[in-house]
């Protein structure tokens, strides 16, 4: 990974993008754990799954992302579809890009845990060659819509809405787990994944 100078220029513009489910691809690997857990094949489960994963028969979400967050799985995530390139392309345009997650505030409250958690989202950052973020690009926080940023890229519906609801600027990246939130008031949508990126820069530009 090679650093763009916008993520170390502090005065570009600051797009916090969530690490899973937008740079790394969540589902997948998560769908890998499920079904090893339920010993069946991954494609016995769907990927057009909801929130709550009722899909695949989770009837503790919290606990299984836990589990999942906490394995060598969570470490060994494709990602996205056209996030390498779309993040490129956001730096080249001038933008600082934030990789934002909540990993370490979903596992529970041992500090152990916690920084195990931590460890693994840096090692993912540093395993991907094409992705040119590095570690001090990623931020840990509990709560993503109060961090100091001018544009978000989201997938999860119930922070979408409450961007929106506060103002904030907030791109969907759109995906099975959050048409809910498509049409809601304030919420811009990339409605070709990370190859719709042009369309947030047209908007956030000069």
């Amino acid at each position: 990974m090679t650093p763009s100078s916008a993520s170390s220029n502090s005065n570009a513009p600051t797009v916090a993008v969530t690490m899973d489910g937008v740079i790394a691809n969540w589902v997948k690997g998560l769908r890998a754990h499920v079904a090893a857990r339920n010993a069946v094949a991954d494609q016995q489960l769907a990927l057009n799954v909801s929130w709550d994963l009722s899909e695949w028969g989770v009837n503790d979400p919290a606990a299984t992302i836990r589990d999942f967050l906490l394995s060598p799985m969570s470490g060994r995530l494709k990602p996205v579809a056209g996030s390498a390139e779309g993040v490129a392309t956001l730096q080249s345009a001038g933008f600082r890009v934030l990789a934002v997650t909540r990993r370490d505030h979903l596992v529970g409250d041992l500090a152990d845990d916690q920084e195990k958690t931590r460890e693994i989202a840096r090692q993912w950052f540093k395993d991907q060659d094409d992705l040119s973020l590095d570690t001090d690009d990623l931020v840990f926080t509990e709560d993503p819509v109060a961090l100091e940023a001018d544009v978000w890229i989201d997938d999860s519906p119930r922070r979408v809405q409450r961007l929106a609801e506060v103002d904030k600027s907030v791109w969907l990246l759109p995906q099975p787990w959050n048409r809910s939130v498509m049409q809601s008031n304030g919420v811009n949508i990339l409605f070709d994944g990370w190859e719709s990126v042009g369309d947030l820069i047209a908007a956030h530009s000069g």
